[in-house]
């Protein structure tokens, strides 16, 4: 891998279509390059409109208040976890071992890329 680091959805993009396959510096640059010329993202990595309107990219917004059922809606890969959260304050929170188990098995191959994914966005939101 290059030492260049990608927006978020290109590093996304290159896991997504590289399945599995060796990850080059040319492959990456190439991926956002394509990313940026068909609009998906702008050339700092965010999302552009037409590709939210278009449903190319999900944003995830959390609201406070969701049911379980909304929340798993959000994070599908939670589902199987829900002895470990607990309501705070309007959001769905686990404990800071548990968040640490989580981080872990990250690394490992437990998850699905899409999995790992949703555990980021909902960790990304949370500060220790």
């Amino acid at each position: 891998m290059s030492s260049i680091i990608y927006p978020p959805l290109v590093e996304q993009a290159v896991k997504e279509l590289a399945a599995g396959e060796p990850i080059t510096a040319a492959y990456q640059a190439q991926v956002y390059r394509a990313l940026v010329k068909d609009e998906i993202i702008d050339e700092f990595g965010n999302p552009t409109q037409q590709a939210l309107q278009l449903g190319w990219i999900v944003e995830i917004v959390e609201q406070p208040d969701l049911s379980w059922q909304e929340f798993t809606d959000l994070y599908p890969v939670f589902v199987k976890f829900a002895q470990n959260f607990k309501k705070l304050d309007g959001f769905w929170e686990v404990s800071l071992e548990f968040k640490s188990l989580l981080i872990h098995e990250l690394k490992r191959t437990t998850f699905t890329e899409i999995e790992k994914q949703q555990i980021q966005d909902y960790l990304g939101g949370r500060t220790e």
